[in-house]
């Protein structure tokens, strides 16, 4: 097993992610201490599924090598969906503050939610999508229709809506200090943004060296998850 997992992936897996990813849990609870307001609940759904993507990778990472590939495949995939969930989270935050709570209901924020869900869930059958054995080096490695497809989908429903609502946001702030906050919450979307997207080529590519050298921009996921915080979640 430690043949397995080189230093480099011990750092990424349960530091970087694992360790970041329960920072940031503590943070969702926090928040929810101050109230349970919708607008709360939401926002934390992207801290809770960082987390949870965070921990299934570390889960996957320790069994690699213990049980058998479809296993591992399906539990890698699952940890890329809590990932891609967390973003999902922070277009119902923007469209809950653009259009309000009644107007944007908990009815049509959880058919939004339940239909990005099944988009996700089809990348479990994608034939051939992941890879994981001693051929890959005992990472995980995606096929290019695999790849293709998970990028337009948290691109296309998660990402894309969540620059434009933001941007529709920041024009409705008046206050400076307001409008400032909000670019530092738009500047740790991106920040993920770029990580999430970056991990899928490294994963596409699988070279051992160019994961190497990812592994230093890993770092943006606790920086942009901060930035969120401190943008606009510090002030519910």
């Amino acid at each position: 097993m430690y043949q397995a997992i080189p230093f480099s992936r011990i750092v990424q897996v349960f530091i970087i992610f694992l360790g970041g990813g329960t920072f940031f849990l503590i943070l969702s609870f926090l928040v929810l201490r101050k109230n349970n307001h919708r607008l709360n609940f939401t926002i934390c759904g992207f801290f809770i599924f960082i987390f949870l993507g965070g921990l299934f990778n570390a889960i996957y990472a320790l069994l690699t090598t213990h049980v058998d590939e479809s296993t591992v495949v399906s539990l890698h995939i699952l940890t890329y969906i809590f990932f891609c969930l967390a973003q999902m989270f922070l277009l119902l935050f923007n469209l809950i503050l653009w259009k309000s709570e009644k107007i944007f209901t908990l009815k049509k924020q959880l058919i939004i939610l339940g239909s990005y869900v099944g988009l996700l869930l089809i990348l479990f059958f994608i034939p051939e999508g992941v890879m994981i054995n001693e051929n890959t080096y005992y990472r995980p490695q995606w096929s290019l229709q695999f790849f293709i497809y998970a990028n337009i989908i948290w691109i296309g429903c998660a990402m894309i809506p969540t620059l434009y609502t933001s941007l529709k946001i920041l024009k409705i702030f008046e206050d400076p200090e307001i409008k400032k906050r909000w670019k530092i919450y738009m500047i740790g979307t991106i920040m993920i943004y770029i990580e999430l997207f970056g991990v899928g080529v490294m994963i596409l590519i699988n070279d051992p060296f160019l994961r190497q050298i990812w592994n230093v921009y890993d770092v943006s996921v606790l920086i942009g998850a901060f930035f969120i915080y401190y943008g606009v979640v510090r002030q519910l």
